[in-house]
């Protein structure tokens, strides 16, 4: 059995929820005992949402409250993995690969910086990395954009670095009975003639998600029997409900928050817009395109790596209402075209499922630790 601890800065973005990374991991370690690779977590924050949500799944998740920079941080990791009889330290954010990989260089064990986004550097992080540089054993980007970054922006050697997708439980995403949605739209107060738009995001500047709205009022003059549902919550959000009530569109726009039924509501969409300004990989695209959504989103990061434009989604710049706006009208008018995005989308998002991210890294364990570099099942 490969023991392997995941050491990461915290597993929830606005302390209410649980964060992409923690959603994944949810998801993923589970998967890896097949493979002999048994996984715990620690967070360097105080207990949260996110590892709330982790050990409802049977991971085991160990607290440190020190705050993420502490000294004394150091200590408790290193405490931990020899407790644990690590054999390899997962490294996910800025604080843990900092700390991460001083720790593992004193222990003499392996780690692995995972990168899950392209981040705005601050000036001590650029540093660090460069520092740290060659203390790192081994590296996960989840898109060749993300790779790209590493290499370029946080110092990390090319040849330890491989890209692992993310992946996602397709089965949950497959499209529910006509009366489940019926109901889900009726709870949602939705009238019976009007077409749905969709947004699954974290209301934070980066997702961009003020420029979905900005295009609503054109939306609205050329169809106006459309309502938009925003699930997720963040910072942003007064701000936007505000923006939806200074250009008059509040009653067509619903903020649902943070939901767990998340499937359902993909399939209650007509249309599913994602409008980031930057991402890594994108779990939202994945999963919409699972449910066999049509989908409008931003030509930008891993998305790009994805999809490709006209055959699975339609692709917008970044920052443009007016393109996210006819791009959007399109589809909810053109029917033809919305049915075969969403059923080649179904086929594209095929290859993302969670067995083969499972599979691929837990083949990276055992290279590292010199058990070959293939895995059984």
């Amino acid at each position: 059995m490969i023991n392997v601890v995941h050491v990461n800065d915290k597993l929830s973005m606005d302390g209410r929820n649980p964060s992409s990374v923690a959603r994944l991991l949810g998801d993923l370690l589970p998967r890896l005992h097949r493979y002999g690779v048994a996984c715990s977590v620690c967070t360097l924050r105080d207990p949260d949402p996110g590892a709330r949500y982790l050990e409802e799944r049977d991971i085991v998740v160990r607290r440190f409250s020190f705050g993420k920079l502490s000294p004394r941080n150091l200590s408790a990791i290193a405490h931990l993995l020899r407790e644990e009889d690590a054999a390899i330290a997962h490294l996910h954010g800025f604080g843990a690969a900092d700390l991460g990989r001083v720790v593992t260089r004193r222990l003499g064990i392996v780690n692995v910086v995972h990168e899950h986004a392209i981040l705005n550097m601050p000036l001590h992080q650029r540093l660090a990395d460069r520092m740290l540089s060659g203390w790192t054993d081994a590296a996960i980007a989840v898109s060749t954009s993300v790779r790209e970054f590493m290499i370029r922006d946080r110092s990390i050697p090319a040849e330890c670095i491989k890209v692992i997708g993310n992946g996602v439980e397709l089965d949950r995403f497959k499209a529910p009975g006509r009366g489940a949605v019926t109901a889900a739209r009726e709870a949602l107060g939705i009238p019976d003639d009007h077409s749905v738009v969709g947004v699954v995001t974290r209301l934070r500047r980066e997702k961009g998600t003020e420029f979905l709205v900005r295009a609503v009022p054109r939306i609205l003059d050329q169809i106006s029997t459309v309502s938009f549902l925003i699930v997720g919550d963040g910072p942003l959000r007064a701000s936007l409900e505000a923006l939806t009530k200074e250009i008059g569109v509040d009653r067509h726009v619903h903020f649902l928050g943070f939901r767990d039924d998340v499937p359902l509501l993909l399939a209650v969409a007509d249309v599913l817009v994602i409008p980031s300004l930057t991402e890594g990989f994108s779990l939202s695209l994945v999963e919409g395109m699972a449910a066999g959504r049509p989908i409008v989103a931003t030509q930008v990061g891993g998305m790009l790596e994805i999809a490709r434009d006209g055959d699975s989604v339609l692709f917008v710049p970044p920052e443009d209402s007016e393109a996210i706006f006819r791009a959007t009208a399109r589809l909810l008018t053109d029917l033809g075209l919305a049915g075969a995005l969403g059923r080649r989308a179904v086929e594209v998002a095929a290859r993302y499922g969670i067995s083969a991210s499972a599979r691929s890294l837990a083949e990276l364990y055992a290279s590292l630790v010199g058990r070959g570099t293939r895995v059984g099942g």
